[in-house]
């Protein structure tokens, strides 16, 4: 199943409402619920999506334990609620305002929960009865029009993808030949390349003239390879994933270590 950092703005228990203000990179405190309603549990948003309302997609993380404010949780999605909203109560128009349900992948207590269908009836309508709770009191009308499962959930992720807030590049070093001088096949690259472009929705590949490595070994003398770099740009590092690629990698092209380089990137 497919992991998601998830961005967390309001920790569970708590009647302030944090925010995330993309200008400053700061969470910000947008306002305060009534007395005695406070966040069922943790609220936050998935990185680099944006929903029909302009924002990033909304995220609810069940789990036992506390975060903070501007905590990164890496997570599954189980399912998500299809929810449409007015702006207000006088507004005729809808909008779509989905609300995702994830479970952090450290949870012990929910380790088994896969799906919406996996957890207690009446956590589910409890979370239902929050939200049109929540935005009544903003003076919006809603309708939880139906609940969707995890593999919904996710195709509907990649749909709501935002492109233009990609802050991150990851490099790929790979060799292109073993400890023998033997060319890989190429099914190799081919293979990575696919996994890349599935996954980021394109890729670039350095391969028409292969980047020189030179380091020196442990006796001093100087060690040469031939490289081909992978390059994505994304949003979050989904720390699992790129774990699990790096260690692949390695048994595939029969290295000690494969390098993957990741940097901060300004757009201009």
């Amino acid at each position: 199943m497919d992991t998601f950092s998830i961005t967390i703005e309001t920790p569970a228990g708590s009647r302030q409402k944090f925010t995330y203000d993309p200008l400053n990179g700061q969470m910000m405190l947008k306002k305060l619920l009534p007395a005695g309603m406070a966040f069922p549990y943790d609220f936050g948003f998935l990185p680099g999506t944006k929903g029909e309302d302009g924002d990033p997609l909304d995220v609810i993380v069940i789990s036992e334990f506390p975060t903070f404010p501007g905590c990164s949780v890496e997570c599954r999605i189980i399912g998500a609620f299809v929810i449409s909203q007015t702006e207000s109560a006088q507004s005729s128009k809808s909008i779509r305002n989905d609300r995702f349900i994830a479970i952090p992948v450290e949870s012990e207590i929910y380790s088994k929960v896969d799906t919406i269908k996996d957890l207690p009836k009446q956590i589910v309508t409890e979370l239902e009865a929050f939200f049109i709770n929540y935005m009544q009191l903003e003076g919006k009308r809603i309708t939880v029009e139906r609940r969707i499962s995890a593999s919904q959930s996710t195709k509907l992720i990649q749909k709501c993808k935002d492109i233009g807030t990609k802050k991150l590049l990851f490099e790929i070093f790979v060799p292109l030949h073993n400890q023998d001088g033997k060319s890989f096949p190429d099914s190799h690259f081919d293979k990575l390349r696919d996994l890349l472009l599935d996954k980021f929705g394109g890729v670039t590949v350095y391969h028409r003239s292969p980047v020189k490595g030179i380091w020196h070994g442990h006796n001093d003398s100087a060690e040469e390879d031939k490289l081909i770099i992978f390059e994505v740009m994304t949003v979050t590092a989904e720390k699992e994933f790129w774990n699990t690629l790096k260690s692949d990698l390695e048994k595939r092209f029969q290295q000690d270590e494969i390098l993957i380089r990741v940097s901060r990137i300004s757009m201009v």
